[in-house]
């Protein structure tokens, strides 16, 4: 069993990740969660792998859920205002509990529920694809898609507590485990060249693997709660990707992946990469079997102009300086119309 504790001045939590916790989720709530009633959110294909496993880990408490279709489209208003009725109708009362039991599209959708529903309602995560345990678990980031863009309605909420089970990675089928390391592998590019170094040699994911990844979004979280400075950081491949990912349907990691590369591209023709940063990114990516279908990236500068990281007019890239470490590169419109 290893533990993160993340130090936020007004939300602290521990995110605990452990082979086999799924059959004690009660252990590791009781001592955040006073209170009896919890509710869990999941979806259609969770609710057959995991939901009657966590149910029954929770005995003594009064348990109900809500279960909605799995995929990105439920991360929509439409099933944000469906949860929302389903657990009023069900008598959801602000000091309940909600669990978040899936992947990101859950941990994303119930967040936003738990920050929203009665201005707030306690929530733990459990993370069960690799891209949820990687990028939703740490950060209290919030948010579903809306009009055509992605995560542009949100809020923070820190959860009470994280709690992993590497062995659900078991029931991923390829695409999604591999979708989960274009996050894993963009943690090693922005904060860790060590990550990196052992990714070259494809090892097994397990409890270290995913500790060594997520203490680099430890570090710029803490530093920056609310994504007003370092915490751009791990937005490294987000920027193209989210382009990306709305544009051609490609997984999440996937998109992620693609934007990686497509940045690298970008910071060494500004000259701020390193030119040999490239070919070890995409070995990796390579390696995992994430697309590295190269993009121009000039061709979608302009739609970067509506990225959430635009500020009056200034947009906020992420560059490597060198493998394991980023920089943070501000351009305004006029500068990339200009140079670019």
């Amino acid at each position: 069993m290893k533990e993160l504790n993340i130090e936020l001045k007004n939300n602290p939590y521990k995110i605990i990740v452990e082979n086999g916790l799924l059959d004690n989720v009660g252990k590791y709530i009781s001592d955040v969660y006073k209170g009896n009633k919890i509710f869990i959110i999941t979806d259609d294909i969770v609710e057959k792998l995991y939901l009657k496993k966590v149910i029954n880990s929770l005995g003594g408490y009064n348990v109900d859920y809500v279960v909605i279709p799995h995929g990105e489209e439920s991360k929509t208003l439409k099933y944000y205002v469906y949860v929302c009725e389903e657990l009023l109708k069900k008598d959801v009362r602000r000091n309940n509990l909600l669990i978040a039991l899936g992947g990101g599209v859950i941990g994303d959708l119930t967040g936003f529920v738990a920050a929203s529903l009665y201005r707030g309602i306690p929530y733990i995560g459990i993370p069960t694809s690799l891209l949820s345990q990687m990028d939703s678990s740490i950060g209290g980031k919030t948010a579903i898609d809306f009009y055509n863009r992605k995560n542009i309605l949100g809020a923070f909420k820190q959860p009470l507590r994280v709690l992993i089970d590497p062995l659900t990675l078991n029931t991923l089928d390829d695409r999604e485990f591999n979708n989960g390391m274009g996050e894993l592998i963009k943690h090693g590019a922005i904060g860790n060249k060590k990550l990196l170094d052992l990714l070259l040699d494809k090892p097994k994911i397990n409890e270290d693997i995913i500790v060594e990844s997520l203490s680099v979004k430890k570090k710029v979280v803490e530093l920056d709660e609310f994504d007003t400075g370092e915490r751009m950081s791990l937005n490294f491949g987000h920027t193209f990707g989210h382009i990306i990912e709305m544009k051609y349907g490609y997984k999440h990691g996937e998109a992620v992946a693609i934007g990686m590369l497509m940045a690298l591209k970008m910071g060494i023709d500004l000259g701020v990469t390193p030119a040999d940063c490239y070919p070890t990114i995409k070995k990796i990516l390579e390696l995992y079997n994430l697309p590295t279908v190269e993009y121009d990236y000039k061709e979608y500068l302009k739609e970067t102009f509506y990225d959430k990281k635009n500020i009056a007019g200034t947009i906020n890239f992420i560059f490597l300086s060198e493998l394991g470490k980023y920089t943070i590169y501000k351009l305004t419109e006029e500068e990339i119309k200009e140079k670019l």
